[in-house]
């Protein structure tokens, strides 16, 4: 905070707006120590107050949905009478989360192997070329039909990275569904 935040500051105010983003209470401290700097004393009683009624609106079975359905972390700052909610919502939501992200990241492996497949096209024409036109040993003639082999494996792949897909996708389908009930 700068001088001029920390003599305007409103202590209910910060407090409010830590509590209901589930910042810890040690902001307050950073938040203290920045003030005296500038000779400002820190508020601890109203922002303490501010900071309690801030968790009333953190601290709830649907936020905490949305906080592990956004792959945020809990701070752990719920009272005992509503951290068991806060904590069945996070739970669900990182269930989605989870199940999104496990899509995304199958989804970026397709497409890498369909670009990867495209590109060893080309190759393959390169290979097929040697074979035909280039002086070849047996032995360099076994490795270059060993690369063929491994390259028009490479459909198989992709056939085994779209079922993956397919599959995530359901599963995220089903945990959706699932959270639809009570979110």
């Amino acid at each position: 905070m700068n001088q001029q935040e920390c003599q305007t500051a409103n202590w209910q105010a910060l407090g409010y707006m830590d509590g209901s983003q589930g910042e810890s209470s040690t902001q307050f401290n950073e938040r203290s120590s920045a003030c005296s700097e500038y000779n400002v004393h820190a508020d601890f009683k109203q922002y303490q107050l501010g900071y309690n009624k801030g968790l009333i609106t953190y601290c709830t079975e649907s936020h905490g949905f949305f906080v592990g359905s956004h792959g945020k972390s809990y701070q752990g700052v719920c009272p005992q009478n509503t951290a068991q909610a806060f904590i069945k919502g996070y739970n669900h939501g990182q269930q989605l989360y989870t199940a999104q992200e496990n899509v995304s990241r199958a989804e970026r492996e397709l497409s890498y192997e369909q670009h990867e497949i495209d590109n060893q096209k080309e190759k393959l024409n390169d290979l097929k070329n040697s074979l035909i036109y280039d002086q070849l040993t047996p032995r360099e003639r076994r490795e270059k039909l060993d690369e063929i082999d491994k390259i028009n494996n490479r459909p198989n792949d992709l056939k085994r990275k779209q079922h993956q897909l397919n599959k995530l996708k359901q599963e995220l389908e089903k945990v959706r569904a699932q959270m639809n009930k009570y979110y």
